[in-house]
């Protein structure tokens, strides 16, 4: 087994999230290490049952384009784009950016 390269899981994540990305949805993340894949999905407010449902199918996609990988998903729950700040952490790759101050680069 071979390790995941991030610019295939960005790939594949941006693939993944088409007709996925709810109004609520601030930044898709993802991290690897080795042939495990993390994705946190950080999103306004606490997702709903339709959040949770596209980041259980967007999982699977990822997955998909990856058999021998462990894939998980978290949700992350922020408060509004005016009062908190996503940071891209080390190991952590921006999947999407929605437009808000915040996430500017």
């Amino acid at each position: 087994m071979t390790e995941c390269a991030p610019a295939h899981v960005a790939a594949a994540a941006g693939r993944a999230l088409w007709g996925e990305v709810s109004p609520k949805l601030r930044s898709p993340q993802f991290s690897t290490i080795g042939r495990d894949i993390t994705l946190r999905f950080d999103h306004e407010g606490d997702p709903g049952d339709d959040e949770r449902d596209s980041m259980g199918l967007v999982g699977a996609e990822v997955a998909a384009d990856f058999p021998d990988a462990m894939v998980t998903e978290e949700a992350i729950a922020t408060a509004t784009a005016t009062d908190s700040e996503i940071e891209c952490t080390d190991g952590w790759h921006t999947a999407y950016a929605r437009k808000e101050q915040s996430l500017a680069r």
